[in-house]
């Protein structure tokens, strides 16, 4: 690595400074929905093991079912990640993130018992650059607190070129480019109709390709971030190492 004051270059070097064994096309890239510690909704995987439209996968609370271990176990099996070596959030919580806290309280235990979860927000909050660089853009802010720019997922694509459309942002921010509008995603609601099978076939669309987005963006920033800082002999190598 290579010292270098591009925010994403030093984002990159502090991702695999924290996590140095980390390869992002070995890892499950998860997201929970739901309100805080209480029931969750969806639970979205990306497992870029796979290939095409099978990397996304997505579990669902119904009307008569929770998500429970034997459910994600199952899943898990199905897709291939039940031995996933790295965890990949976007979450509170700094190196511990709250996101497995959260799957933990949903399930009684931690289904990677072998696993290291990764928190990208952790990194974030550990680089300089890219934070100074997100507050810069000012890209998105909360809606409730329009005075702080925050270290949000749709920020951090942004930082590395991913723009969503309007229909996959979060209605809770104001959008910079959108003249400081919302976006059209409310995704609890959404959720809840769709548990409840009163969603519009294009709400039901709409959510798995949010849900989709969360997940596949944290993979491509993670995938950037690996070239940004190892080669391509490099990127073998660790590959190598870990077969």
């Amino acid at each position: 690595m290579t010292a270098n004051q591009d925010p994403k270059v030093r984002f990159a070097e502090t991702l695999f400074g924290i996590y140095p064994e980390f390869l992002p096309t070995q890892a499950l890239y998860l997201d929970l929905e739901g309100r805080g510690s209480g029931p969750q909704d969806i639970l979205s995987c990306y497992w870029p093991v796979l290939s095409g439209s099978k990397r996304f996968s997505w579990i669902r609370r119904t009307n008569s079912s929770e998500i429970d271990l034997a459910s994600v176990e199952a899943h898990l099996e199905e897709i291939g990640a039940a031995g996933a070596k790295w965890i990949v959030v976007y979450s509170a919580g700094q190196i511990l993130p709250d996101e497995r806290d959260r799957v933990i309280g949903m399930l009684g235990q931690d289904p990677f018992p072998d696993g290291e979860w990764i928190n990208l927000l952790h990194v974030v909050q550990r680089c300089t650059e890219i934070r100074g660089s997100i507050r810069e853009h000012g890209y998105a802010w909360y809606e409730r607190d329009q005075t702080r720019i925050r270290n949000s997922l749709e920020a951090l694509e942004w930082e590395f070129s991913i723009k969503r459309s309007v229909s996959l942002r979060s209605h809770s921010y104001r959008y910079k480019d959108l003249d400081g509008g919302a976006g059209s995603m409310e995704v609890l609601s959404t959720a809840r109709r769709s548990m409840e099978g009163s969603a519009e076939e294009e709400e039901e669309t709409a959510l798995r390709a949010y849900c989709e987005a969360d997940v596949k963006h944290m993979f491509e920033i993670a995938s950037a971030s690996e070239h940004l800082v190892f080669s391509r002999d490099e990127r073998r190598v660790r590959r190598q190492l870990h077969s």
